[in-house]
């Protein structure tokens, strides 16, 4: 899997998912190379039941009770085994009882050998179509008396009397394998001898839990699920400040006045966001020198503009008039390059209004003058804004739209990115290649210099600042039938 687009948040998950496998595979494979417990062998069922010795094997439970043994539920009595059992008792069938956990528990195999040596013969009561033949041993001698001081030397002897217990690979009742008296008993089963007193004596080996590898994948899935928490949590809260982190920086880019990213998290988040901060301060500290020196200028620029209005007195009437023009022209320009400035550092006031009720005013008042806007119809749009700068930004994209279009077709609809305020003219549109250009302060789109036709060069910079300090986007289009589209888009919730 490529993880090189994943987010820190996915990244930290997975490696704690991984580490958690990791360590589990460690402890499954220590576990699974343990010492295995004692297998439980009919020559030990066999001690067991003719002998008053306890049981040295932690499966097995011996214990004696005067009604004989019935068979729980999923437990049946393989008649061979019985028989078989009986005849290494050296006892007569009916005293005794042997019971095994389901029918699949055992499996068709094919004869069962105890001796070599032994002949073959078939048993009574078995079944060829499922068991076919066995071979069963020789009646043995009863066992020695019970010595409480020398149990396990009578355990010893009996084991031998039975066949000395030998390990046997692979599981004892594959097909056409040997049945001995030292293969396994991996089941659940219980096995009773009825003693000459009339007393059962019973020896069982009942399996409650699960297999091993049952076991395994329960341990696994229960230490995921436990650990599946912490891992979210720690993923997450290494994430988070990164998010925020992200976030602030992005709200920064939009608006210069944008609170500063906060120092939270782990440290070096924080010293990533302290410095954030510092480069910030740094270049809005440098665009204000600008614009006060920008501002100084033009200020400036009234006081000789002013003398020469004054000294046009002297000159021919034509003269005067086109020189009169310039300066009206020259004193406008400065004029809107300090508003624009100062709408730059104004400070912005924001307040729930309705957005839809705000465009509709600023279509009537051009509308009231005889220009050809109209606005579509639509829901209401709330939105937390600054009512001022916004009524400034639409009124800025109209003008412009009446001015080379000749018509504004105005429309604001909801959709998933949040409103989307759509303006069409039937102008000549825009060279795209220029259209990034154009969003600057003092770049217009016509190439005259008639401020009639092409205006001052701050009213797209205008709207596009008003756009970005409420966290939207801005974009221009050529339309397929002509004319331009202006597309703003504002989010529904303004930080």
């Amino acid at each position: 899997m490529n993880t090189r687009g994943l987010p820190i948040f996915a990244r930290t998950f997975l490696v704690l998912l991984a580490a958690l496998a990791v360590a589990y595979g460690i402890g499954i494979a220590l576990l699974a190379l343990r010492e295995p417990p004692p297998a439980v062998r009919l020559s030990e069922v066999v001690a067991l039941l003719s002998t008053r010795m306890p049981s040295g094997n932690p499966l097995l439970a011996v214990s004696e009770s005067d009604e004989a043994p019935q068979p729980e539920h999923g437990f049946i009595s393989p008649p061979p085994l019985r028989t078989l059992l009986a005849r290494w008792l050296d006892v007569p069938e009916d005293r005794v009882r042997f019971f095994v956990a389901g029918a699949n528990m055992l499996p068709p195999f094919r004869r069962i050998v105890v001796m070599p040596g032994t002949p073959m013969a078939r048993m009574d009561g078995a079944d060829p179509g499922r068991l076919g033949e066995y071979v069963v041993p020789p009646p043995l001698s009863p066992p020695p008396p019970p010595d409480a001081a020398r149990t396990e030397p009578a355990r010893q002897r009996q084991a031998v009397r039975v066949g000395e217990p030998q390990r046997v690979g692979g599981p004892p009742f594959a097909h056409d394998r040997d049945w001995r008296a030292d293969s396994h008993l991996p089941f659940a089963f219980v096995a009773a001898l009825r003693q000459p007193d009339g007393r059962w004596r019973r020896v069982e080996r009942m399996d409650h839990g699960v297999g091993i590898g049952r076991t395994f994948a329960l341990m696994f899935a229960m230490g995921l699920i436990a650990l599946l928490p912490l891992a979210w949590w720690f993923s997450s809260a290494l994430a988070t400040p990164i998010r925020r982190f992200a976030a602030s920086a992005d709200r920064m880019g939009q608006d210069a006045h944008a609170p500063a990213v906060p120092l939270e998290g782990p440290a070096e988040i924080q010293r990533a966001a302290a410095s954030f901060n510092a480069m910030q301060e740094r270049i809005n500290r440098l665009v204000r020198e600008r614009t006060q020196m920008v501002a100084a200028i033009a200020h400036d620029l009234r006081t000789p503009l002013a003398r020469l209005s004054f000294r046009l007195d002297g000159l021919p009437a034509d003269a005067r008039e086109k020189a009169t023009a310039d300066i009206a022209e020259m004193s406008q320009m400065i004029e809107a390059a300090l508003e624009f400035i100062r709408e730059q550092h104004r400070e912005r006031v924001r307040e729930r209004l309705d957005l839809r009720l705000l465009v509709e005013s600023v279509v009537d008042e051009e509308a009231d003058v005889g220009h050809a806007v109209a606005l579509a119809p639509g829901a209401p749009a709330p939105l937390r804004g600054d009512p001022l700068a916004l009524r400034r930004m639409v009124g800025n994209l109209v003008d412009n739209a009446i001015k080379y279009g000749r018509s504004a077709r105005v429309s604001l609809h909801d959709d998933a990115d949040g409103y989307c305020l759509r303006i069409d003219d039937d102008g000549p549109g825009v060279d795209m290649t220029r259209s990034e250009q154009l969003f600057m302060p003092f770049v217009r789109g016509e190439s005259s210099r008639n401020r009639e036709t092409g205006g001052i060069g701050l009213g797209l910079a205008t709207a596009r600042g008003v756009v970005l300090a409420h966290g939207g986007d801005i974009r221009l289009d050529n339309r397929d039938e002509g004319g331009l589209r202006v597309t703003v888009t504002l989010p529904h919730e303004v930080g």
